[in-house]
């Protein structure tokens, strides 16, 4: 091989080594959305879970025979009870909702609201009903309902009761499916990342 043969040949294998992966994505940028896409799937993790547990659910029992020795956190479970005397409204993307706490228990139920508990006088919500109620839904411990901290230090505050255990009334396992594709298609995502993290740095 001449010279110059030379020359060129070492040019191009130096081109060639400058060239940025095919894919187009940059090791960090792979690496940067591969962590992303992981978080997403741990943040959604019990949403997940619950979609696939049982759809069988736990009886808690009822006013002077309740069993909430059988609780278990993020659970399809039922219950009957009568409601406390106080309700805290919260409205969410799903729709309009009321907090009330159960007598002689350390549950509260979040459950939708009714026509005439929509019914504003200014800024004032009514009294929620005050009929005895069956529940069923998923149950979650404290930690897991955070998002509720304020209605239920209110209810604490008001009642004396200490709320251990919050229940989402009319919420069961195999219907989110929303959670469940997000939490797919975040994992697929990864996975993808992972795969053009490898390629861009076998490149290198």
């Amino acid at each position: 091989m001449s010279d110059p043969e030379r020359d060129a040949f070492i040019a191009k294998l130096e081109a060639d080594q400058a060239k940025k992966p095919k894919v187009g994505v940059l090791p960090s940028v792979a690496l940067v959305g591969l962590l992303m896409a992981l978080f997403f799937a741990w943040q959604q993790r019990e949403d997940v879970s619950y979609f696939f547990s049982s759809r069988t659910p736990i009886e808690l029992g009822a006013e002077g025979a309740y069993q909430f020795e059988r609780a278990q956190p993020n659970r399809y479970v039922q219950m009957h009870g009568v409601p406390s005397a106080r309700g805290w409204y919260v409205d969410e993307v799903e729709g309009a909702f009321v907090i009330v706490g159960v007598n002689d228990t350390s549950l509260a139920v979040r459950r939708r609201t009714f026509d005439d508990e929509n019914r504003r006088v200014g800024d004032v919500r009514p009294q929620p009903r005050q009929n005895p109620f069956f529940a069923r839904g998923r149950l979650l411990s404290r930690e897991q309902a955070a998002r509720y901290e304020v209605p239920l230090s209110e209810y604490e505050k008001w009642s004396g009761a200490r709320v251990q255990w919050v229940l989402l009334a009319e919420v069961s396992p195999g219907k989110d499916l929303l959670s469940a594709g997000l939490f797919v298609g975040a994992l697929l995502f990864a996975v993808l990342n992972a795969w053009l993290l490898k390629r861009g740095l076998s490149k290198r």
